[in-house]
């Protein structure tokens, strides 16, 4: 069987960058049998482009029909009936009309356009396939894995095959990659295979760039990937010959990447060694790298110590130094986006990953983070945020301060996707206490989270990022002296904010300033601060409330808070207080509302007494402890809240008249009762207890009108004998001070309790004792009848009560049943131990 083959002109127009004639045709081939007839006809459109960028720099007009018909006698694919549609498109790239970029102002070095050199692609071919063709690979494609995607799906390689051209340069605009590389049919894929056996390395880099571009079509993947030798091949040659020929390392890599974007192809990647053998160009090229700069430095530094010194020549040559090694590192970067793109892709398991990891990946990433490529860089940081969520990546990582603090250079990069990548990093690494403080306190992070927190697309990390770092007290304390802008930008976005609520990370933020004093002072002070508190009362948002419970607690700013906030209200100067106060009255069913309403109350206790808080009883408070006092009503956070409060209004002059005929100390009594397990609420009722005693009017009122010192000693009794842990122990104090003071009253009232109070106390001092003595015991056979020898009680440091006087027959049994009145002072002077 023959071929004809007949090629017919199409239109001719300019490039999209303006650089060229772009030359379309079709070309007709004639299959004839072997009589001589036609079997049938195949057409297959082509274009090629007519580089013209040098020809036209410094071209006059009038010397454009004379480069036009230069341009239709070089090339074949020109009719010469054509010579006036090339001067026709000539004159608009000279002008710059039609869409084109004037050819004068163009800058670069297009040859790689050259179609001798086979870098120029042709166009897709929407040729009439043959019959027999065309029905064979209907076939192949019939027997394909229904998981792999169709051709027309983009599976993500098409963006990054930028330098698979034939001199790694990058795509011009209005192309695809893959027209920078030179044709191949599904058919030949042995023969492109067959090429990389071949001792010449163009021959070698053209069947790879052939393969390659038959792998951007996402149905032959599977035969690239099940081809007997081509992976082990193409590994080999990576291996070999990488560092010999660039464009061979670009196309082999691109191959790789093609099939490392599909999981289905991982296992036949990873038996071949392929991620291995890109590791090891990553590990050459960073390393090659390395002694570039260093050998460039060395240069640049030399000439610098010169000075004056330096002819114009050696200047000249310093530049031209300077740009070859930029032209190198352009390269590099284009083929380093491949070999990290592929790894990410490989790094999906576990496993390989961790091989990945012996190979010191992550310290080549490290020194990635300063190239100047904006695409890499993206490629690092996403290979970087994926590794960091490992515990012994994210380890190394927060141990590098150099790591971090390239990271936080970035987070302020112009690239808003590279800068993004950066903050998600910076955010998986500031979940380490490690990590926090170096963000915090080494790097430049806080200034550029202040404008990241600005920008809609980084807001929401940025402030997810900042949080993380405020968790650590360490670096909320540097952030009030290094970044006190953060706080004051955070306030004014919860001052601002449109919703009902301040914005969950806003509050959130502000939460953890407030609770540092350091931070909590900056925000006091700055601007807005009432006009936030004052909506969160009215607007009854929880997380603002609680950071005015948490500004509040301070207790040197406590001061500073009420001058601030004095005349926030409609009223008058503490009329936010009783908005404060109605808030809670009118949120008896939310608990969030009212622990943090009721806690705000207890937590202003001032030396003072700059708060009327005579005045918020009236205004409702009192009403409404009376309430949450009672039995059930309200959860324990709320109880304990209140319990503090009545702390707080026990202490002040004129609410102690207010108190005495309420119901609060008789439902503290109850309270007590009830929750004495409760370490937290028994120490805080106790004091708040001790308190009242102190007043002569509540006093009475708890002495007379209340059982709360017969459960004193009920609890204290049932504790005898038991081991004690650090809470019961505060309970036991808090217990011990509330006798005490009911000990020392001159009130007839306390008279009433002193002698079971000395009772139990005896009993406890002398607990094993008293025990025995119940039980029967004789207590006259343990004495000893040599009087020489020391006596049991005396060895454990008893005072031997039968050789007192005092103690009748049987008066020991009986004081010890019903209270020793005067016989406890006997008691307190005979007991040496």
């Amino acid at each position: 069987m023959s071929i004809k083959k007949r090629i017919k002109p199409g239109r001719i127009e300019p490039s999209a960058d303006g650089t060229a004639i772009v030359v379309h045709f079709t070309t007709e081939i004639t299959h004839l049998t072997e009589d001589g007839d036609t079997d049938y006809v195949e057409k297959l459109p082509e274009s090629r482009e007519v580089p013209v960028a040098k020809a036209m720099r410094g071209l006059r007009p009038e010397e454009i029909p004379a480069l036009a018909q230069e341009v239709v006698d070089r090339c074949r694919y020109i009719p010469a009936s054509k010579a006036s549609q090339v001067e026709q498109v000539l004159v608009m790239l000279h002008s710059g009309k039609g869409g084109c970029v004037p050819l004068f102002a163009a800058t670069g070095d297009f040859e790689h356009f050259d179609h001798q050199r086979g870098a120029v692609a042709s166009r897709e071919r929407g040729a009439v396939a043959s019959r027999e063709r065309g029905s064979g690979r209907r076939r192949r494609g019939s027997e394909g894995p229904q998981s792999i995607p169709s051709a027309g799906q983009s599976h993500g390689s098409d963006r990054w095959i930028v330098a698979s051209s034939t001199n790694g340069s990058s795509v011009p605009p209005g192309r695809r990659p893959i027209d920078l590389l030179p044709w191949a049919a599904a058919e030949s894929i042995d023969d492109y295979a067959e090429a990389l056996y071949e001792d010449d390395m163009e021959s070698k880099a053209t069947g790879a760039q052939k393969l390659l571009r038959l792998s951007c079509e996402a149905d032959l993947l599977e035969e690239i990937s099940e081809h007997s030798t081509l992976l082990g091949v193409l590994s080999r040659e990576l291996r070999e010959n990488a560092k010999r020929c660039h464009q061979l390392a670009v196309a082999i890599t691109g191959i790789f990447l093609c099939l490392a974007h599909f999981s289905q192809f991982h296992s036949a990647l990873t038996r071949h060694q392929c991620g291995e053998v890109t590791m090891r160009v990553v590990e050459y090229e960073s390393r090659r790298r390395a002694m570039l700069s260093k050998e460039l430095k060395l240069q640049q530094g030399q000439l610098v110590a010169r000075g004056s010194a330096v002819s114009q020549e050696e200047r000249r040559k310093m530049e031209q130094e300077e740009h070859r090694h930029r032209s190198v590192f352009e390269k590099q970067d284009r083929l380093l986006l491949l070999c990290l793109l592929t790894l990410r892709h490989l790094a999906e398991d576990p496993g390989v990953e961790r091989g990945f990891a012996k190979q010191k990946l992550l310290s080549h990433l490290v020194h990635m983070l300063g190239r100047a490529s904006e695409d890499l860089l993206y490629v690092v940081l996403g290979l970087l945020h994926k590794l960091s969520i490992v515990q012994h990546h994210k380890d190394q990582l927060v141990h590098s301060s150099e790591a971090l603090s390239k990271l936080a250079e970035l987070t302020g990069h112009s690239n808003v996707e590279v800068a993004l990548m950066a903050l998600r990093t910076c955010y998986n690494l500031s979940f380490d206490h490690r990590g926090q403080s170096t963000f915090s306190i080494q790097t430049s992070l806080p200034a550029k989270l202040q404008a990241a927190c600005q920008q809609p697309v980084s807001k929401k990390v940025a402030f997810k990022t900042l949080y993380q770092l405020t968790t650590d007290q360490r670096s909320r304390s540097s952030l009030a002296s290094t970044a006190p802008g953060l706080i004051a930008l955070a306030l004014q976005l919860a001052v601002k904010s449109r919703e009902s609520h301040v914005e969950t990370e806003t509050a959130a933020l502000l939460l953890n300033f407030a609770a540092d004093e350091a931070c909590c002072a900056v925000l006091v002070k700055a601007a807005g601060f009432a006009k936030a508190v004052m909506r969160a009362i009215q607007s009854a948002d929880p997380v603002m409330l609680k950071v005015l419970r948490q500004a509040a607690s301070h207790s040197g700013l406590r001061k500073r808070l009420l001058s601030v906030m004095r005349g926030a209200g409609r009223g008058g100067d503490d009329d936010w207080l009783r908005e404060l106060v109605h808030l809670a009255a009118g949120c008896c069913d939310r608990p969030d509302i009212l622990v943090e309403a009721i806690g705000t109350l207890a937590a202003l206790e001032t030396p003072d007494n700059e708060v009327a808080w005579a005045d918020l009883c009236t205004a409702g408070l009192l009403e409404l402890l009376h309430r949450l006092l009672m039995v059930g009503f309200a959860e324990d956070d709320v109880l304990l809240e209140c319990i503090i409060l009545v702390g707080t209004l026990a202490l002040d002059e004129d609410c102690i008249l207010l108190l005495a005929p309420s119901k609060v100390p008789r439902l503290l009594s109850d309270l007590f009762s009830e929750k004495r397990e409760d370490a937290d609420i028994a120490v805080q009722t106790l004091f708040v207890v001790r308190c009242l005693l102190l007043q002569e009017e509540t006093c009475q009122v708890v002495l007379r009108e209340t059982d709360i010192i017969e459960q004193i000693l009920d609890l204290l009794r049932a504790q005898l004998g038991q081991v004690q842990d650090a809470e019961m122990q505060a309970v036991h104090a808090a217990a011990d001070e509330v006798l005490d003071l009911v000990l020392a009253d001159p009130f007839e009232e306390a008279s009433e309790w002193v002698a079971d109070i000395k009772a139990f106390r005896f009993e406890a001092h002398n607990s094993e004792w008293c025990q025995r003595l119940r039980r029967g015991d004789n207590h006259q056979d343990h004495r000893h009848a040599d009087l020489g020898k020391t006596s049991h009680a005396d060895r454990r440091g008893w005072a031997d009560v039968d050789s007192l006087s005092y103690w009748g027959a049987g008066g020991l049994e009986r004081t010890c049943g019903g209270g020793f009145g005067g016989g406890f002072d006997g008691y307190k002077s005979s007991r040496h131990r």
